[in-house]
C-alpha cells in the first residue's frame, strides 16, 4: 500500500470520494451502487462519502465533473482515433475535473468502479505526491492485474479465488458483496398493486408473467436465449425484458416480434420503474453465462419471486438453495423449468426476501463497509477480512 497518511482527527470522518463516470446517464448496476452505497454511508459518522458524477439527470448533494457521455458522437469518433471504446473516452474527459477536486479538497480514500478512472487517479497521486488511497470495486468484474490501486474489494467468493488463482495478493483483497436496499419485513404486492405494475408496462393483468432485467443485449444478457426458451413453452407466458438499450437491441425486438408475437414487452425504464415491475412479474430469469453479482436476481428474490439463473458461483453464491440453477448453455433447458414453476411449484416468496435481507441489505452490510472504507484509508485491512 501507499505510505502511510495523516490519521484524520479524532471523531472526525473519513472522507472518501466516489466518483462514477456514468452517474446521471447511464443505467448499470455501477450507477445504482454508487447511490446506494452513498445514502446508506450518510448515517454513518465514521465516513463522509462525497458522490461525483458525469452529468445529466444528477440528484441534490451529487457532485459533476462534466465529460463526454460514451453515447455521444464525440466520444465515439475520438474513440476511433484513438483506438479505444467511447467508454475509455468518457473516463478520461471525465478526470480533469475530479482532479480539480482531489487536488481543492485531498480526500482520504478514492472508491471507484470505472478502471481507467482509478488509472487515472493513481498517476495523479504518483505526480504530485497526494497521500489519498485508492480503493477498487471489482464489480464487472476485471481480470486485469490490480497494480494501480491499494485494495480491491471483491464481490463474490468466485472473483476473490479467481485473482487470488492468478497470482494478486490476498492481503490485498477482501470480499465484500453488493448492498441493496431491501424492506426489512417481506410485503407481498396485493391484487391492485398488481394490476397496477401491469398497466404500467401494457401488459395483460390475466397473463402469466416471465421477467428479465439486464442490457438489452445477446452477446452477455442472452436475452435472445430467453426468447427462444419462451417460444418452446407448453404454457403460453407473457414476457417482459427490461433494460439499457444496446446496439443490439434491434435485433433482440426482430426476435421477439417474430418468435412471440404479442406475447414480449421491451422496455427501457428507471431505476423506480424497474423495481415497480418485479411486482407484476410471476418467476424471474438471468441467462447470462457470467456475472459480476447480479443486482437484479437481489431485486427479484427480494419481491420474492422465483429465480432461475445459470449454475455459475456468483449465481449459486447470491441465490443460495432459494434459487433455480440451470445449464443454460443449452437450447431447451429453461423453457421445462418455466413450465414446472408456473405451474404451481413456487416456493415461498418470504423464504427468497429473508436470504437476500439477511447477506445483501444495506441494514446488515453497512458497518462492513465502513469498516472497509475507513480501514483502507488508514493502510490496514478490514476487521471482517481477518476473519475471511
Amino acid at each position: 500500500m501507499q505510505a502511510a497518511r495523516p490519521v484524520p482527527e479524532r471523531g472526525a470522518p473519513v472522507r472518501v470520494f466516489m466518483p462514477c463516470t456514468g452517474l446521471g446517464r447511464e443505467r448499470r448496476g455501477f450507477e445504482t451502487f454508487t447511490r446506494e452505497c452513498a445514502d446508506a454511508m450518510r448515517a454513518q459518522p465514521a465516513v463522509s462519502v462525497t458522490v461525483f458524477g458525469g452529468g445529466g439527470a444528477m440528484r441534490a448533494g451529487e457532485r459533476t465533473s462534466r465529460s463526454l457521455p460514451r453515447s455521444g458522437v464525440l466520444a465515439r469518433a475520438l474513440g476511433g482515433i484513438m483506438g479505444r471504446d467511447p467508454y475509455h473516452v468518457e473516463q478520461l474527459s471525465f478526470f480533469p475535473g475530479f482532479a480539480g477536486a482531489l487536488l481543492a479538497e485531498s480526500p482520504d480514500l478514492v472508491y471507484f468502479a470505472d478502471l481507467n478512472l482509478g488509472n487515472a487517479c493513481w498517476h495523479w497521486r504518483r505526480l504530485t505526491g497526494q497521500r489519498f488511497r485508492l480503493l477498487y470495486y471489482n464489480g464487472g468484474p476485471t481480470t486485469r492485474p490490480f497494480t494501480r490501486c491499494d485494495a480491491v474489494q471483491q464481490v463474490s467468493p468466485e472473483h476473490l479465488a479467481s485473482a487470488i488463482g492468478r497470482g494478486e495478493q490476498a492481503e490485498r483483497q477482501f470480499l465484500l458483496p453488493h448492498g441493496l436496499t431491501i424492506a426489512r419485513e417481506f410485503r407481498p404486492a396485493t391484487p391492485s398493486e398488481r394490476a397496477a405494475r401491469r398497466a404500467e408496462l401494457g401488459i395483460p393483468v390475466d397473463a402469466q408473467v416471465v421477467l428479465s432485467v439486464g442490457a438489452l443485449n445477446a452477446s452477455h444478457k442472452r436475452m435472445d436465449y430467453v426468447i427462444d426458451e419462451v417460444a418452446t413453452m407448453r404454457l403460453s407466458p407473457h414476457l417482459v425484458l427490461l433494460g439499457a438499450e444496446t446496439p443490439e437491441t434491434a435485433a433482440i425486438r426482430n426476435r421477439a416480434a417474430m418468435r412471440l408475437p404479442g406475447r414480449c414487452t421491451i422496455k427501457t425504464v428507471d431505476r423506480d420503474a424497474v423495481l415497480r415491475a418485479y411486482a407484476a412479474a410471476d418467476i424471474f430469469v438471468l441467462a447470462s453465462l457470467t456475472e459480476g453479482f447480479g443486482i437484479a436476481q437481489v431485486e427479484a428474490m427480494a419481491a420474492g419471486l422465483p429465480c432461475i439463473a445459470h449454475d455459475s458461483p456468483t449465481n449459486a453464491y447470491v441465490l443460495g438453495r432459494h434459487g433455480v440453477l440451470s445449464d443454460l448453455r443449452h437450447p431447451g433447458m429453461l423453457a421445462p423449468i418455466l413450465d414446472r414453476f408456473l405451474s404451481g411449484a413456487q416456493g415461498k416468496p418470504a423464504d427468497r426476501h429473508a436470504h437476500v435481507f439477511d447477506n445483501f441489505s444495506w441494514d446488515v452490510l453497512a458497518p462492513r463497509y465502513v469498516d472497509a472504507l475507513v480501514a483502507t484509508a488508514h493502510g490496514r485491512r478490514p476487521t471482517f477480512a481477518e476473519q475471511q
